[in-house]
């Protein structure tokens, strides 16, 4: 018995990805990237490689603000997402409202104030929001 090749499993992965798009798949309501479309590449082999576009951060002050939440030493990022929004996998959230590329920067001060906001596309947003 031969092992698997890799390379086939990623390709088998790609066009089973590519199809899942082709037959209206999407990525999960609570992702980041829910709403971002994919793109397309035949490699050289033949071979389709099917990737996300780039997602560009929302403008915070566009962002409905919910709350503000204060950082306390030993704090994580998803332990802090699941405390203000009932989900860990939201911490991107927390990231896209305070206008920073690596969520943990958001708490690695204890006493920063964090702003909450609902993710982009829910009215109530706008300046002093």
């Amino acid at each position: 018995m031969t092992a698997p090749d890799p390379a086939a499993i990623l390709a088998d992965l790609t066009q089973a990805a590519a199809a899942h798009r082709v037959a209206g798949g999407h990525q999960a309501p609570n992702s980041r990237y829910r709403d971002t479309p994919t793109a397309q590449r035949t490699n050289p082999d033949g071979t389709l490689t099917v990737h996300l576009r780039r997602r560009f951060l929302p403008d915070p002050e566009q962002l409905a603000t919910l709350g503000r939440v204060t950082v306390s030493d030993g704090d994580r990022i998803d332990t802090l997402a699941a405390e203000v929004t009932g989900d860990p996998t939201q911490f991107w959230r927390l990231a896209d409202g305070n206008l920073v590329l690596r969520p943990e920067e958001l708490v690695a001060q204890p006493g920063r104030v964090i702003r909450v906001t609902a993710p982009e596309g829910l009215p109530g947003g706008g300046p002093g929001a």
